[in-house]
């Protein structure tokens, strides 16, 4: 699913190119100038590549039953605020961005174990174990290096990204069906990492049409929970955030 939908933005972004590169051989003025500062908006889709690891031991042995992992893959609508600015040399264009976005990722996975005998001598016949993550928003501020053919412009970009993650774990201890202990776990922070991408624009006037690739990781978090009833048993827990997003951009350059 990944790699198609890498693919398949790839080939949506050369379509895209190639169109405008068209367009702008037929009614591109001389000589555009990308110089300028700018504000616009953003909307797209967003592919979640975060994977989440919910693991339970017992007397320090690894539950292999119990091995709960969350590896994202929906697809969420994403949409946000920019600004930035363009300084052109000849057709060089040098450039800063920043942006402000909504991401709704939301996953979770659950299992149960039947047949357990005791743990830490406690009779226990079920343990249940749940994860799940979310991803709430995220921003970026970037440089941008592109090349300018009249006013289409192809440029690459990179920089710092940020965002409020969150993940957690829960295992469940029962007997005869009442519970007998639980274990509880969880990150919750605003991450800092890294995104790089590519993308290109089409100017009319003041304002420009695009459309852009951008990969982002937004690092991990960990977490461990204990229950007071089994002395000799944890719960470890681990999230490692990154996602994909194209999204098209609409921008006003002051002028």
């Amino acid at each position: 699913m990944k790699k198609f939908a890498f693919a398949a933005s790839t080939a949506v972004a050369a379509l895209a190119l190639a169109t405008a590169a068209q367009a702008a051989d037929m009614t591109a003025p001389a000589a555009y100038d990308w110089t300028g500062f700018y504000v616009g908006a953003n909307a797209g889709i967003a592919w979640n590549n975060s994977s989440v690891d919910n693991d339970f031991y017992i007397e320090g042995d690894r539950t292999n039953k119990l091995e709960n992992k969350i590896n994202g893959d929906q697809t969420a609508f994403t949409a946000g605020g920019l600004l930035g600015y363009n300084y052109q040399i000849d057709q060089i264009v040098l450039g800063a961005e920043a942006d402000i976005n909504y991401l709704g990722f939301s996953d979770d996975n659950k299992r149960t174990f039947t047949g357990v005998g005791t743990i830490d001598g406690n009779p226990v016949d079920t343990i249940t174990a749940t994860s799940s993550m979310q991803a709430d928003w995220f921003g970026t501020v970037r440089g941008r290096l592109g090349y300018a053919i009249d006013n289409v412009l192809i440029y690459g970009t990179g920089g710092l990204a940020y965002g409020h993650m969150s993940a957690d774990g829960k295992v469940t201890a029962s007997y005869l069906g009442d519970k007998v202990g639980s274990f509880n776990g969880s990150t919750d922070s605003t991450n800092w990492g890294w995104t790089v991408g590519g993308g290109m624009e089409y100017g009319i006037d003041n304002w420009s049409l695009g459309l852009e690739y951008l990969y982002v990781d937004l690092g991990s978090g960990e977490w461990n929970g204990n229950n007071a009833l089994f002395d000799a048993s944890n719960l470890k827990g681990s999230a490692d955030y990154a996602f994909s997003t194209v999204r098209a951009t609409v921008k006003y350059r002051f002028q």
